[in-house]
């Protein structure tokens, strides 16, 4: 089964020069995503898919492929969807989250990004993606966002994905990914990011006390940005234009900043802070509801309780 990709939303010149400057942009999209089903278990009326996504890109005829997994709901109408990049994590996203998730009749699908491009300790770049555009200047973020898009075509071919109900999640680098596919990829109903912090919903103006600055990102993952990041210059820059531009292009479609108070790597105090002044954005286009900001205590890691909020926040953004 094959789907051609659809274009993308017009970045305003602030929104693009800020995922230049920080992601180095984005892989192509080239040819088509074919998806095929390798396995299906259907148990205690839900059923669990593996299909194997598989994309044509990048020089001398490259395939980049991997497993996508996917836990429907009972029944067999069409269900929203939410998608996670972060399979590589088992205990963020696993079978019993699933179960959770299907409680509110969503289903819940996942990959390993890591198959896409690694995230290897001594922060090189590395991974299929990187080798079908050797040349390229973008990193392991925008990488990780490009396999979100792509599962997204992969998902509309499954014939039980509801085609306005996809929603983008991710936890901490994976938040970033998420807001990155979410703001360059019309089709994502909702974009949900938790903990994503500096180079994700954290404003780089408003940094709260014991947060991760721009030049610790740069220094620390290089891998993930685009090698400009690096550069005081662009640091300066990308500061001065803060994420917001970025983040405004999911508008009106849905944007949830999922935030623990005591997580202060991850900037709460900034990702309040670009709530606040995303907020009016959503409220011109009429659709407040389709933005929403929660926190809770109890760091780092996804809770449950983070998983129904972004399930009960796609059901509440979804076309009526």
């Amino acid at each position: 089964m094959m789907n051609e990709f659809s274009s993308p939303p017009s970045l305003t010149l602030q929104a693009q020069g800020y995922v230049d400057g920080l992601f180095g942009g984005l892989p192509p999209y080239c040819g088509s995503v074919s998806v095929t089903l390798m396995h299906r278990l259907e148990r205690a009326g839900r059923v669990c898919d593996n299909w194997r996504v598989c994309v044509p890109c990048g020089v001398g005829g490259a395939i980049v492929e991997w497993t996508m997994v996917v836990y429907w709901p009972s029944g067999h109408a069409p269900v929203p969807v939410l998608l996670s990049p972060d399979g590589c994590w088992p205990h963020c996203v696993n079978e019993e989250i699933a179960y959770e998730v299907g409680q509110q009749g969503v289903a819940l699908a996942w990959f390993n990004r890591l198959d896409l491009a690694f995230d290897p300790p001594d922060a090189l770049r590395a991974g299929p993606v990187f080798e079908a555009w050797p040349e390229a200047a973008f990193g392991a973020i925008s990488a990780w966002a490009w396999g979100l898009q792509r599962c997204v075509d992969a998902l509309l071919q499954t014939q039980r994905a509801a085609s306005q109900g996809i929603g983008v999640i991710g936890h901490s680098r994976g938040g970033k990914a998420a807001l990155l596919a979410g703001a360059t990829d019309a089709r994502i109903r909702a974009t949900i990011s938790h903990n994503s912090g500096t180079g994700g919903a954290g404003s780089l103006q408003v940094m709260g006390q014991g947060s991760e600055s721009l030049a610790d990102l740069a220094q620390r993952f290089p891998h993930w940005l685009g090698p400009e990041a690096a550069k005081e210059a662009t640091q300066q820059q990308l500061t001065a234009t803060d994420n917001l531009p970025l983040l405004r292009a999911i508008a009106p479609r849905g944007l949830c900043l999922l935030q623990a108070s005591d997580d202060l790597w991850a900037n709460p105090a900034g990702t309040q802070y670009a709530y606040a002044q995303l907020q009016p954005t959503w409220a011109a286009l009429g659709v407040p509801h389709c933005i929403d900001w929660q926190e809770r205590t109890g760091g780092h890691a996804m809770t449950a309780l983070d998983w129904a909020r972004a399930a009960a926040f796609l059901k509440q953004v979804l076309p009526s």
